[in-house]
């Protein structure tokens, strides 16, 4: 009998194990339970900052490392930076600030909000808003007044070297990035920890999560919080009939049931 593969799940936060709009994990949280009892290893791999992950995984119990901002870093578990493949803060506002001015318009990204103004826009409380805008790699933003055009909004953003997503309340600048090339990093730096290469399950929502889902080897979708889909053009991808948390823990029976 051959030797069985380290498991591990790879999972968005936001609208897949935490609830769109409570940002809890209601009865995922059991599910997170049964599977780290069960020996797989869970990866959040998130929007949010090392200071909210590091909150959540907390709560959750979570262990082992985990993605920031959209790929920009892989942190271990006592929240060192095991790979960085993101810019600094500071030069991603600065590139930002230029496009925007280039563009003419006027971006209003999280250093620009106070903390009461990001809890208001979110639903966040105040220590979570903060938590949020302890930014190390990306900034998020809207725009004010006339909204341009995505593609002439990318266009402005690539011709300063940072590329554009798109997530559930804000657009996000950063370095040249994503979760599927942090997850790659991850998969090497877990084979070497570890001595196999693990099999890789990943669940998400939306479309920031689409080059995560491609670089996992079975890639699950959760419902959305209106009840659909995303669209993702992902090989193989299986959809999880239940919304953000509930189509999470359907994931997980999946996961157990296959061992």
């Amino acid at each position: 009998m051959g030797i069985t593969a380290p498991t591990v799940v790879v999972t968005d936060l936001d609208g897949t194990l935490l609830d769109h709009d409570t940002y809890e994990a209601g009865a995922a949280a059991a599910a997170v339970t049964a599977l780290q009892d069960a020996g797989i290893i869970i990866v959040c791999c998130s929007a949010k900052t090392r200071s909210e992950q590091q909150v959540h995984r907390r709560q959750l119990r979570i262990d082992g490392p985990y993605i920031v901002e959209n790929g920009a870093a892989v942190h271990g578990d006592d929240g060192e930076a095991l790979e960085v493949l993101g810019l600094a803060y500071s030069d991603v506002r600065a590139r930002l600030v230029r496009a925007a001015l280039r563009l003419g318009v006027t971006v209003h990204g999280f250093a620009d909000m106070s903390t009461a103004e990001l809890a208001a826009r979110t639903n966040l409380s105040h220590d979570a808003a903060q938590r949020a805008r302890s930014r190390e790699y990306t900034e998020a933003f809207v725009v004010l007044g006339d909204q341009p055009d995505p593609d002439d909004l990318s266009a402005a953003l690539v011709g300063v070297d940072l590329k554009l997503q798109r997530g559930a309340r804000f657009w996000t600048a950063g370095g040249d990035h994503d979760k599927g090339m942090a997850v790659n990093r991850l998969r090497e730096l877990l084979t070497h920890e570890l001595g196999k290469r693990p099999l890789l399950y990943g669940v998400g929502d939306s479309y920031n999560d689409a080059a995560m889902l491609a670089a996992v080897d079975v890639p699950f979708l959760v419902r959305r919080p209106d009840g659909s889909w995303a669209d993702l053009p992902v090989d193989g991808i299986e959809h999880l009939d239940g919304i953000g948390p509930s189509g999470w823990c359907k994931g997980a029976d999946a996961i157990l049931s296959s061992r």
